[in-house]
């Protein structure tokens, strides 16, 4: 079946002034708030905003396809891909790129991206970034689940009335992953002069929000403006509350896979969509969701700060930090595993029983030491007898 690089084949040679956005170019355009632009898009008159085409040329003259490969966030191998192939193309080659935002805040917890994406004289493409390789990125996404706001979401407001500012402009919303979360946000707590200039918001198998958020008087405002869409097996996706209705998309992936956009097929100018999520992501998403009930805010917190400091006790700050020396990494996690207390290691448990099946029992979880001592197992494994082995070095 067809993919995004058989689009841009496809409708590459029309413009934004011909045929106007659609769901799969709102889909190519939030990838690239993936991308790290620094030193392509700045502050500088000289590169204050550039072309797709001109940004494109600049990035591979920064990078080469061996960090991409090293690289283990595939969301953004796929989006220097992408930017490459689009560069190619008559619809995407001369469009603007201003206003790009990349922070990374230890302090705050934080890890923001945004892009304005300029389609023609009237309308703007605002895109938001999901999850990149860096540990706090994901410490935050796990702070969604009991703080809001976040402060990625609070700059994401920010950032969207400063774009409208002044412009007279409207303009699309949209993001994949927690750069989804980030669209409706902005777009439901904007600013009531700025609301009437958004378009269409997209959220591409994004997390939700809180019941309190999707019963509030400004999302339902915006709720028809807003279209969401998951895979089949969609685990962010369906985690937190989703009151809009949601549209299920095929991917030629399996699993987890499944998030990655490039992954998702295309049907002319939409996708190829599917009648539900399967069950296994639903039971999966029903478990995660019981088990953060059954905490406090503040035992959710100490956890996901336990958690980080586990991760962080490698020296890492990214993934691929992580992956660099896996023996080092392992043996530095294993150890923080076992200095952890009590209430932290049957929370863990907890979670991964809820991810596994609830069936699983507690002395089921057991580790194995190899021969040289200090580990979960010649492999770095912790295994779960008579069910799944949960790799130590997966994410």
């Amino acid at each position: 079946m067809a993919s995004l690089s058989d689009y841009l084949v496809w409708r590459g040679d029309i413009t934004f002034d011909e045929v106007p956005l659609n769901v799969v170019d709102a889909l190519l355009l939030s990838q690239m708030s993936y991308l790290n632009l620094q030193g392509i898009i700045g502050k500088t008159e000289r590169k204050k905003e550039c072309t797709l085409a001109q940004a494109a040329k600049r990035f591979w003259q920064l990078h080469t396809e061996e960090e991409f490969e090293d690289c283990l966030s595939f969301a953004v191998r796929s989006a220097g891909r992408l930017l490459r192939d689009m560069a190619k193309t008559k619809r995407f080659r001369d469009l603007v790129l201003r206003n790009y935002v990349n922070r990374n805040d230890l302090n705050l917890e934080e890890q923001f991206a945004a892009l304005e994406i300029v389609l023609n004289r009237k309308e703007s493409y605002i895109s938001f970034g999901g999850t990149d390789d860096t540990l706090i990125g994901w410490k935050e996404d796990f702070n969604m689940c009991f703080l809001s706001p976040i402060p990625a979401q609070m700059d994401a407001k920010s950032y969207l009335e400063s774009v409208l500012l002044g412009s007279g402009r409207k303009v699309y919303i949209g993001g994949h992953s927690k750069g989804g979360n980030l669209a409706v946000y902005s777009a439901v707590k904007c600013k009531k002069l700025f609301r009437r200039s958004i378009l269409h918001v997209y959220n591409f198998d994004g997390p939700g929000f809180n019941k309190e958020f999707i019963e509030s008087e400004r999302y339902q405002d915006m709720k028809e403006r807003i279209e969401t869409w998951v895979p089949e097996s969609s685990v962010v996706g369906m985690l937190l509350e989703h009151e809009e209705d949601y549209q299920v998309v095929k991917s030629s992936q399996n699993g987890f896979m499944q998030h990655d956009a490039t992954s998702w097929e295309v049907l002319g100018a939409g996708f190829i969509e599917l009648p539900a999520v399967k069950q296994s992501s639903r039971r999966l998403a029903a478990g995660v969701k019981e088990w953060m009930n059954g905490l406090s805010p503040e035992e959710l917190s100490q956890f996901g700060e336990r958690i980080y400091e586990v991760l962080t006790a490698t020296d890492a700050k990214t993934l691929a930090d992580l992956n660099k020396d896996r023996w080092k990494s392992i043996t530095s996690i294993i150890q923080s595993f076992n200095a952890m207390d009590k209430k932290t290691k049957e929370m863990l448990f907890d979670l991964i029983k809820a991810m596994v099946g609830a069936n699983v029992k507690k002395e089921s979880l057991k580790t194995t030491e190899p021969a040289g001592g200090k580990a979960f197992g010649s492999e770095g494994t912790v295994r779960l007898i008579g069910r799944k082995k949960i790799p130590g070095n997966s994410h």
